[in-house]
């Protein structure tokens, strides 16, 4: 490609591509995008990027290395720390075995913070999936170290209890926690509806990052593998659209969603 930038018909069929693939909506980030995405085209070997927008519906591995360039998160400890503590409000009272869905997951933080606040509440019998898009982020909620301005909220109690550290360096201690897993998970691919029923969905600021329709799809499928009676706790700045599948309930600590 002899030019630096691209043009709008070419901009706007990336965003469309990825769109499809992944609902989210990068139409509003031509300026920030636009020169970036230049240099990884060149980065992944096309000289064309009309080639390089055809690999991209077909190859996987193309797919998979420009998602996670597009869906660069971050995330810390404790974040929305009220939403967080009414979640385990509620399991505290549900006294049987729960399943929670952290989707997106990003680096892990959030899947941690749920079980270090369980723990602190003495709640053993809770197994948590995170999720996320990118590959990347996966791998580092797998390794669960950490360091640096993603820890300022934890206290030192919490800091000595639940990581070892090494220098800079916070490790997870997991032993001191309920399950924790991560996959890596398109939520529009199949895989998605074969994770099994939640009794939890967490999803937070993740449709800050969808247009309306593939908000709407999103809640079909939150919908799906939600149990009944379950619980969607959603971000602060996520805008929810009225799909007629969940009820907005108000409660002394915050607000959520039960299926209707």
């Amino acid at each position: 490609m002899e030019k630096k930038n691209l043009n709008d018909f070419e901009f706007n069929e990336f965003v469309k591509v990825i769109n499809e693939i992944s609902g989210i909506d990068l139409a509003d980030k031509r300026n920030t995008l636009s020169l970036k995405l230049f240099k990884f085209c060149l980065d992944q070997g096309f000289d064309n990027f009309q080639d390089f927008l055809f690999k991209l519906r077909i190859n996987q591995k193309l797919k998979q290395e420009t998602l996670d360039f597009v869906t660069i998160g971050e995330t810390y400890f404790l974040r929305e720390l009220e939403q967080l503590k009414e979640v385990i409000f509620y399991i505290k009272g549900l006294e049987k075995s729960v399943r929670i869905l952290s989707a997106p997951c990003s680096t892990g933080e959030e899947v941690y913070s749920l079980a270090i606040l369980a723990a602190q509440n003495f709640i053993k019998d809770m197994d948590i999936l995170g999720i996320d898009i990118n590959s990347n982020v996966i791998e580092k909620a797998k390794l669960g170290k950490y360091q640096g301005r993603t820890l300022q909220r934890l206290s030192e109690a919490e800091k000595n209890k639940f990581f070892t550290k090494e220098g800079e360096i916070y490790t997870i201690n997991k032993s001191e926690l309920c399950s924790c897993k991560f996959e890596l998970c398109n939520v529009f691919e199949d895989k998605f509806l074969r994770l099994g029923k939640f009794d939890i969905i967490v999803s937070r600021n993740m449709m800050i990052y969808f247009n309306h329709d593939s908000k709407l799809k999103l809640m079909e499928r939150f919908y799906k593998i939600l149990d009944n009676n379950g619980r969607l706790y959603i971000g602060n700045a996520d805008l929810v659209p009225d799909a007629g599948l969940f009820k907005k309930v108000f409660s002394s600590k915050g607000v959520y969603y039960e299926k209707v």
